[in-house]
């Protein structure tokens, strides 16, 4: 709930933002809007749970992951910026085992424009990412037998979930600004800042570990 009334705010506060107006009124408004939809490359330093995972002969999460995105382009003056929401999706396998890796991320950009022209723009400055990650690992071989349902007899199943916060610095270009198909690239270089421990929806989890320190590329493209 926290984090749609955070991004109510966040979208009500991009919408006061676009609505201002230069005062002389033979000017074009100051701020430009846009929704967008994209597709980023998220590549992951060596995640700690991997070495968990290697150690059991399980499928690991591979350094690469793809993200759809969708969010909204604010392009001012000087200043630019967007929020973004992304999902991520993987699955894994080795042997009889599978990994599903589902992702869900929020990232805010604010930008600094170096380079405003009319059909080319240059941005840069820094990012703000919260990521909540969900890993599932099964035996394909598993069979649930629905005449005996009790847990202690259907194992085969291992959920953790954990959650990261990233900050760093981007950049972005603006290219075909005039045209009906205006593209954006993104690149950055994300911290992890939490600790970024592991829990479970269906118990505890001991000999935990954590992902702080384990950083990120992000690379992306958007269409405006």
């Amino acid at each position: 709930m926290k984090k749609v009334v955070f991004a109510v705010v966040l979208l009500s506060s991009i919408i006061g933002f676009s609505q201002e107006k230069s005062t002389d009124s033979t000017k074009t408004k100051k701020v430009k809007v846009e929704g967008y939809i994209g597709f980023n490359a998220n590549i992951n330093d060596n995640l700690n749970l991997n070495k968990k995972l290697s150690d059991a002969n399980l499928p690991e999460l591979d350094s690469f992951i793809p993200e759809l995105t969708f969010g909204f382009n604010i392009f001012a003056k000087k200043y630019s910026g967007d929020i973004e929401f992304g999902f991520l999706f993987a699955k894994p396998e080795e042997g009889n085992n599978e990994m599903k890796y589902r992702g869900f991320n929020t990232r805010l950009r604010v930008h600094y424009n170096v380079v405003n022209q009319e059909k080319f723009a240059f941005t840069t400055g820094l990012s703000l990412a919260y990521l909540g990650s969900q890993y599932d690992i099964y035996s394909k071989n598993n069979t649930i037998d629905l005449n005996d349902l009790e847990p202690n007899s259907n194992n085969g199943h291992v959920n953790v979930t954990n959650q990261m916060l990233y900050f760093g610095p981007s950049a972005s270009v603006h290219l075909f600004r005039k045209s009906g198909f205006e593209v954006k690239l993104n690149a950055g270089y994300e911290f992890a800042l939490t600790r970024g421990r592991y829990r479970s929806e269906f118990g505890s989890v001991l000999n935990n570990i954590g992902e702080s320190g384990n950083n990120r590329f992000v690379f992306g493209i958007t269409l405006l």
